[in-house]
């Protein structure tokens, strides 16, 4: 039993050491063995048909002046974003961003990135963009997403967690069913808090990312604040923390205070 032990925790601990890098701009560690390019190509597929179905469905809004601002701004900030990223050693990153703006018909209050720098706006977020510095905070946001690989990191969290809850149904075999007495809905339920808290991590993360690339593009920074009080005003803030994705408005909001220094930077410099 000590051995098959010890041989268990051997390979978990290789296959994190293996799996591990770290977040551009943060520097944080991340759990990542899905390559980027190739989620980039599959996502790419699969936003494609996504716009088709939306034209289909006559939902693309790209003709209208919400939509013109939409790829205005997305223009401006791509150039941003893959400056900063030549700049600061991530120049292979550039390689599989292709980007796509779409404006899409719909009351949802959303917007979206996917890998390769596939971004939509649905209607229903426009007036809590408000501006156009508002629609580059919300995009920049999103960006950061895709920059900081954080769905390849989601997808590697996700087989991770399938990892474990393998290794407890082999646990509850090799003892005989002595850790049996530990349901797996509780070790799943375990597991789901732990990854919530993770992704509330990367929201955290990816406002930062927003920020700084918002600020290269010449809009300032401080309209990301403004864009998460109205967004709160409009009742968008959430649930519970603890049993959300998201941080609360609130502790959003302090966060990003405490990033605006270092995003004015950049602004100024833009300017």
């Amino acid at each position: 039993m000590k051995k098959l032990k010890l041989l268990l925790l051997t390979l978990v601990s290789i296959f994190v050491l293996v799996s591990c890098s770290s977040a551009p701009i943060t520097g944080r560690q991340q759990l990542k063995f899905v390559d980027d390019e190739k989620l980039a190509n599959e996502s790419s597929a699969a936003y494609s048909d996504f716009i088709a179905q939306a034209k289909q469905q006559n939902l693309l809004a790209n003709s209208t002046n919400d939509g013109k601002r939409v790829t205005n701004v997305g223009n401006k900030l791509s150039v941003a974003v893959e400056k900063y990223l030549r700049e600061n050693g991530q120049a292979n990153k550039v390689d599989y961003l292709n980007w796509e703006f779409n404006l899409i018909k719909s009351d949802d209050v959303n917007a979206f990135a996917m890998p390769g720098g596939k971004i939509a706006f649905y209607t229903g977020i426009m007036p809590i963009a408000k501006n156009d510095a508002g629609i580059a905070a919300i995009m920049g946001h999103e960006i950061g997403h895709v920059i900081a690989g954080h769905h390849a990191e989601g997808k590697s969290n996700e087989t991770a967690a399938g990892f474990v809850m393998l290794g407890k149904q082999v646990a509850d075999i090799v003892t005989g069913g002595a850790t049996s007495v530990i349901s797996n809905d509780l070790v799943g339920q375990g597991l789901s808090l732990g990854l919530l808290k993770f992704n509330r991590t990367q929201e955290y993360e990816a406002d930062k990312y927003g920020m700084i690339f918002m600020a290269m593009a010449g809009y300032n920074p401080e309209e990301a604040l403004a864009v998460w009080e109205r967004m709160a005003a409009a009742g968008s803030a959430g649930g519970p923390e603890i049993l959300s994705t998201h941080p609360n408005t609130e502790n959003r909001i302090k966060k990003m205070k405490e990033y605006l220094p270092e995003a004015m930077k950049y602004y100024n410099q833009s300017k």
